[in-house]
């Protein structure tokens, strides 16, 4: 998968982190891709797993980041199997939503600036034992 569609996997060190990078490139092909990385996830993990989505590129006045992010709230509809949900750079729009989520469904959701990118890190990487 490349960032040809504006989603690109990011390393992580436990298996049961899933880390992406998201551009302003983002199209429903790379929902497409990142929904079924996350559900085989689902399927792959017997506990809950952690997600971090590093904003690259994004800024307000992206014509389409209140599409991409509206498609993004539906594909994470089985946020049920998520324990931790950070966000890095996320725009304004997204940074609302995740804060209406964590109030919403049963996910330690945040939000981090770019600035805070390792704090993220260390909020998604605790171990599966805590993750569940």
């Amino acid at each position: 998968m490349t960032s040809q569609h504006g989603i690109t996997p990011i390393p992580t060190d436990f298996p049961h982190v899933y880390a992406f990078e998201i551009t302003d490139k983002l199209d429903a092909e790379g929902m497409r891709q990142m929904g079924d990385i996350l559900n085989a996830a689902f399927d792959r993990h017997p506990g809950k797993i952690n997600i971090l989505l590093r904003f690259k590129d994004f800024e307000a006045s992206d014509a389409a980041v209140g599409t991409n992010l509206s498609a993004m709230k539906a594909q994470f509809g089985s946020l049920t199997n998520v324990n931790r949900y950070a966000t890095v750079g996320a725009p304004p729009a997204a940074e609302t939503m995740i804060e209406v989520m964590n109030h919403v469904i049963p996910v330690d959701a945040k939000t981090f600036s770019s600035e805070e990118e390792r704090d993220a890190w260390a909020f998604v990487n605790v171990g599966q034992d805590q993750a569940t």
